[in-house]
């Protein structure tokens, strides 16, 4: 009698071993996470988001025999092009979010009460100058109950902006003036103001002396480059006019980079306009530098 073994294990066909599978774990689905096709990169408040195609943003020209459908298998599977897709979608929400806070913005529906703003913001500081804007627009709520007011209360109320009684007196003459004569869009009157501007010459790099280019708000008085600047930017919403303003002011100068790169997606500099389709590290530098400003 021979003497006992232990059996051998016995093994699958080809030496596989079978697999088991988990009855608390489902099956993992392989398709893409997210489409980059049928979304907007900027959130909107309460408004149905507008398709997107990263294709026609990625041309550097306008194509209309392109049709930017025709390659969308292609590049769904392209690791590559998903890499850069979605990074460039966190950098556009980043910016969203780096908006810069303006007042001019906020009444931009009232040319009267930015105006009133960019005289108190003018040499001011904001943290200043709006909480002082807001006791005014309590106060005296319109054009003509401004021009009423006392000269010595709004001076008062000046003091801490320095310069209160000329200030005083502009506000009461601007509220006067608004209503004897207000602006209106298409009536264009000319400046006595001159600004430095990019030279328009190809072959003539650098700056150059100009005059300011006529504005419904030109003839009221106490309107230099920082209001009709502020008007044109954030008033005059029926055209593009505020990607033909070049401010002086820094944070106009802000507020359009942050512009340029949010809707136009293409790089802004002060006192030279648009440089180049924006790219990767200009959306973060400008990301950057727009939060760190607001700290």
């Amino acid at each position: 009698m021979s003497p006992p073994s232990t059996p051998k294990r016995g093994r699958t066909k080809d030496n596989e071993k079978p697999v088991v599978v988990s009855p608390y774990f489902s099956k993992i689905d392989s398709s893409p996470v997210v489409s980059p096709y049928r979304f907007s990169a900027v959130p909107h408040d309460g408004e149905k988001p507008a398709p997107c195609s990263p294709l026609r943003d990625l041309d550097d020209e306008d194509d209309e025999d392109n049709d930017p459908d025709e390659y969308d298998e292609n590049l769904a599977q392209d690791p590559l092009f998903l890499f850069h897709f979605r990074t460039m979608f966190d950098l556009y929400q980043r910016l969203y979010a780096a908006k810069p806070t303006m007042i001019q913005e906020t009444v931009a529906d009232n040319p009267w009460k930015l105006l009133v703003a960019v005289t108190l913001l003018n040499k001011t500081a904001g943290k200043l100058a709006i909480p002082v804007f807001y006791t005014i627009m309590k106060e005296w709520p319109t054009p003509w109950a401004l021009s009423q007011a006392p000269h010595s209360v709004l001076s008062d109320l000046l003091r801490p902006l320095g310069c209160y009684d000329i200030r005083a007196n502009r506000l009461t003459c601007l509220s006067s003036a608004c209503l004897l004569d207000p602006p209106c869009v298409t009536d264009l009157r000319p400046t006595n103001i001159l600004i430095t501007v990019p030279n328009a010459h190809l072959h003539s790099p650098g700056t150059q002396r100009s005059r300011y280019p006529p504005t419904p708000i030109s003839h009221l008085p106490g309107t230099g480059p920082y209001a009709l600047d502020s008007y044109r930017i954030f008033c005059i919403q029926e055209s593009d006019e505020w990607k033909r303003v070049m401010p002086s002011d820094k944070e106009l100068a802000r507020f359009l980079r942050w512009k340029w790169a949010m809707y136009e997606r293409k790089l802004w500099l002060p006192n030279i306009g648009v440089v180049r389709h924006i790219r990767e590290n200009d959306l973060r530098a400008l990301i950057n530098d727009l939060v760190r400003t607001t700290l």
